[in-house]
């Protein structure tokens, strides 16, 4: 079955009024014609259009409200003063909506705004024509002026661009990095970008090459690569036994407030043993790594526990009572059922 579009006739009705062909009709007018007669009486346009706007106009619809100038005529959607101008749609054939806040702000200071800047007031009322009241944004800063051949005129290309880069460093073996599309990046400046996002001034380091990853087995702190492991986290190679010291330290200071020394203090008080039942710890076995035994009430670090010691006093919710009952408990029960 084939489809076929409908396409309605032209109109062949015209308005009795205003003589446009128009349909469909509405007791013999077209729409807008028809909506002015339901709203003003009249098919006539029945809106205010300025010949030629003024000085004496405009503040003959204000009302002055403190040390604001309020204007009283038509708003746009935005609720800001406008009005129309005939002679401007006429003449120069420009929009013949005219923003009064712009207008005022040109009339009073002499200036014309370029295309993009804007016109607020510092007093936070929309409808104030006060040009004390009235501020102008700044302008974007424009683009290098085009050059004899139309193309636009950047950074002009250093004579020497093959023995420097534009910042003066000289191309070597270390500074010269050429990306696979073929473009030169100069190493020094690429460090001085980044130690400018960081907050840092480049000229308070002395920039040195990092060394390739064939020509670095270690890390920082002597950690072999192949024997401890590594990963990349998107900038560098990352020892993962540095990794996870630090992660220690964070874990530490976040969770209980206390530093690494303090933690390896209490080990040696304890005689790296538990607190509870003295088994010596393994860092080895996950049963008999020290565990931080804190106040959960008062955030107070009480000692070091093995694993199951840790998990108990915690089932028994800290509570001195439960602990007495359940010695008691055992007691009662004898020797044979405490084992």
């Amino acid at each position: 079955m084939n489809r076929q579009s409908y396409i309605p006739p032209a109109a062949k009705k015209k308005c009795e009024t205003c003589g446009k062909p128009y349909s469909p009709l509405r007791r013999g007018k077209c729409q807008p014609c028809y909506r002015r007669e339901m709203r003003y009486g009249s098919t006539e346009y029945m809106r205010e259009e300025v010949e030629d706007t003024s000085l004496g106009f405009v503040l003959g619809h204000c009302t002055e409200l403190g040390a604001c100038l309020v204007w009283t005529g038509t708003v746009s959607k935005e609720g800001r003063p406008q009005t129309t101008d005939r002679k401007h749609w006429r003449e120069e054939g420009k929009a013949r909506q005219i923003l009064l806040h712009r207008w005022m702000y040109e009339h009073h200071t002499g200036q014309t705004l370029r295309k993009g800047q804007h016109v607020k007031q510092t007093c936070g009322n929309k409808l104030c024509l006060s040009p004390a009241h009235l501020s102008a944004s700044q302008p974007r800063p424009g683009r290098t002026p085009l050059g004899e051949a139309g193309r636009y005129k950047g950074k002009e290309r250093r004579e020497d661009h093959f023995e420097r880069c534009a910042n003066g460093h000289k191309w070597t073996d270390e500074s010269l990095y050429v990306d696979p599309k073929g473009r030169r990046i100069c190493r020094i400046c690429q460090a001085a970008s980044t130690m400018q996002r960081q907050g840092k001034d480049p000229s308070d380091y002395e920039w040195k090459r990092r060394k390739a990853w064939d020509d670095t087995p270690e890390c920082s702190n002597g950690h072999v690569y192949t024997e401890v492991g590594w990963y990349f986290n998107g900038e560098a190679r990352v020892c993962r036994k540095c990794f996870a010291e630090k992660e220690r330290k964070r874990w530490l200071r976040v969770s209980y407030g206390m530093a690494l020394e303090d933690f390896e203090n209490l080990l040696v008080t304890q005689n790296f043993a538990c607190g509870i039942c003295a088994v010596p710890f393994d860092l080895d076995v996950r049963e008999f790594t020290p565990c931080v035994d804190h106040s959960h009430s008062s955030g107070q670090v009480r000692g070091l526990l093995c694993h199951a010691c840790n998990l108990g006093i915690g089932h028994f919710k800290d509570d001195l009572e439960r602990l007495r009952s359940a010695i008691k408990y055992l007691e009662m029960a004898g020797p044979a059922a405490a084992r």
